[in-house]
């Protein structure tokens, strides 16, 4: 296990996250993996690649805290400040308070996002009933909560 896979993992608890159910694996980088919620949406996987940890869930979405977004006297420091930052996102991703867009054209995929759910005004309960992080047109876009995938409800 990395320092930064360390430090997120400590992080992660201190915030009041079980870090019990997280696993170790070993593909290209060090790999923590969260098993998943919902099978429709995919595991938490964190990866170390070294300057930045890369945030992925399922196949739907990732994104990168790069260490050098981070002020540090050193790439360490930098990478263990942006595992902590990693560990506070985890906590409202399996809060329910994020929510993923997966954008595709037919059956291309073109593109992913993530929004905060309360910075939008709405709710896990809400989300589904609007249009928000839709793209519309001839594109189609899916949302997701870590507990489940959602459907804009018709009527």
């Amino acid at each position: 296990m990395t320092p930064a896979l360390n430090a997120f993992l400590e992080r992660f608890a201190e915030l009041g996250g079980d870090t019990s159910r997280w696993l170790q694996a070993g593909s290209r980088y060090p790999t923590l993996i969260l098993p998943a919620r919902h099978n429709d949406v995919g595991p938490l996987s964190i990866d170390d690649n070294g300057d930045e940890l890369t945030l992925e869930l399922g196949t739907k979405h990732h994104t990168h805290f790069s260490g050098y977004s981070y002020d540090g006297d050193s790439d360490d420091l930098r990478l263990l400040a942006a595992a902590h930052d990693v560990a506070r996102f985890v906590m409202d991703v399996i809060a329910d308070r994020v929510c993923f867009t997966t954008d595709y054209l037919n059956d291309r995929c073109i593109g992913s996002s993530h929004f905060y759910l309360d910075a939008e005004n709405t709710t896990a309960d809400t989300v589904r009933d609007t249009l928000i992080g839709l793209r519309g047109g001839n594109i189609r876009t899916d949302r997701f909560l870590w507990s489940s995938p959602l459907q804009q409800n018709d009527g």
